[in-house]
């Protein structure tokens, strides 16, 4: 379905779309197994015998994980690289819910926040370059960097980003979400969660890899863009790079989001 829907479609389903349904089931699962009321936040899935909630949801973020990485690795279209990509971010999210205590939906809401610019990022260069050549394959990105610059040096940042590399604004949201869960004693789930984090480096580096350690075709021309596309383009790279060296606002913003709603 990704494949097969125009690039808009497709960045819209993997941030939108994914980020209601998290709200929603934050929402779900601190008024279901909460008690909001209480002075510290106690679980009450823990007094429900016999149904490990917890163990539930790391088998799914492992599994998301797992299968997204290993899945995005044998892709050669740019669009299911990174459709199976945000199956794989998807499960670094949920370790946030194995917690579900201050600091996992804090973790959460840093995630979601940085992942917004970093995937409709580079999902919009992807658009851009389908637009202009006609083409999504991974292959075609070769000589991207010396055709057009700035789209290569942007697409770099937010598959660097994704990646989870310093010094950009995915690197605090993994960091964050990897302590939440080391902190409260899922190393196991960390393990996986680094494993796969290595495995996705392989095919993100690989489109950066075709961009600059090849040239482009005689017959290929420069790519120009407008001062519009430009502008939405730079809307999207400066927070990517910004939130990885000044990140006190997105934390002052998830606190005060988990104080504002009770949580």
């Amino acid at each position: 379905m990704y494949e097969g829907a125009p690039i808009t479609i497709t960045a819209y389903l993997s941030v939108a779309s994914k980020i209601a349904a998290l709200a929603m089931t934050i929402r779900f699962f601190r008024i279901s197994f909460f008690e909001l009321n209480a002075s510290e936040t106690v679980a009450i899935w823990s007094m429900l015998d016999g149904f490990n909630w917890n163990m539930i949801l790391a088998l799914l973020a492992a599994l998301a994980m797992i299968v997204g990485n290993l899945s995005a690795l044998r892709q050669d279209n740019i669009k299911r690289m990174l459709a199976y990509s945000s199956i794989a971010h998807a499960g670094y999210i949920l370790m946030g819910f194995v917690i579900l205590t201050n600091e996992g939906l804090s973790a959460i809401m840093i995630y979601v926040f940085v992942y917004l610019f970093m995937n409709l990022g580079a999902f919009y260069v992807a658009m851009l370059f389908s637009n202009k050549t006609g083409t999504e394959s991974i292959e075609e990105y070769k000589g991207l960097g010396h055709r057009a610059p700035l789209m290569g040096v942007s697409m770099t940042v937010f598959l660097v980003a994704l990646t989870g590399f310093p010094p950009t604004a995915g690197f605090i949201a993994k960091l964050y979400i990897f302590g939440a869960a080391v902190s409260a004693g899922w190393i196991w789930l960390v393990l996986i969660a680094g494993i796969t984090t290595v495995i996705s480096l392989f095919y993100y580096i690989r489109v950066v890899r075709n961009m600059y350690f090849f040239k482009p075709e005689e017959s290929a021309g420069k790519l120009e863009f407008d001062a519009g596309t430009k502008i939405i383009l730079m809307l999207l790279l400066i927070p990517t790079l910004l939130f990885g060296v000044y990140f006190t606002p997105i934390f002052d913003m998830a606190r005060k989001s988990i104080q504002m709603f009770g949580m």
